[in-house]
């Protein structure tokens, strides 16, 4: 049985998301570094809309300081003991944005006063989310792979 929150993107719609390149790039990079990830602790829930519809949904689950978070294509994994009781924040946002928000395009703070992303939960480690993801190094490098990813097609 599927999960009711696994992707509900529109079989019609041949356009591949930018979410399902990104984030299992943002999973390879994250194993290859764990400790980026720093002292990350949280679930993270990502709504990708398109034309103001749920199209897709990841989660990242920080669970352990210094770890590479799990990254997985569904809003809720199934949690181990250690992750019960971790905040949960999450965030919608369309998918057209989710590249300016990881590229630097699009600040949290600009995305969440403009209305373009929205967040239920923990602002403050949203927030922090993304302080990790840059600290990582992760504008430049996403960059990159969206620049050589391009020069492939």
């Amino acid at each position: 049985m599927q999960s009711p929150y696994a992707s509900k993107r529109a079989n019609g719609d041949k356009k591949p998301l930018a979410s399902s390149i990104l984030f299992p790039e943002i999973s390879k990079r994250f194993a290859e570094n764990p400790t980026a990830a720093g002292s990350l602790l949280g679930l993270f829930i990502f709504s990708i809309l398109r034309r103001g519809k749920i199209s897709d949904e990841w989660s990242l689950l920080f669970n352990a300081r210094n770890k590479a978070p799990e990254v997985r294509h569904q809003a809720v994994p199934v949690l181990s003991q250690k992750a019960h009781g971790m905040p949960i924040v999450v965030i919608e946002l369309e998918d057209r944005d989710l590249v300016k928000f990881i590229t630097g395009g699009l600040t949290g703070l600009k995305g969440v006063t403009s209305g373009k992303i929205k967040i239920a939960g923990d602002l403050d480690l949203a927030l922090k989310l993304e302080d990790t993801f840059v600290n990582a190094g992760g504008v430049e490098q996403t960059l990159e792979y969206l620049r050589r990813r391009r020069s492939k097609l």
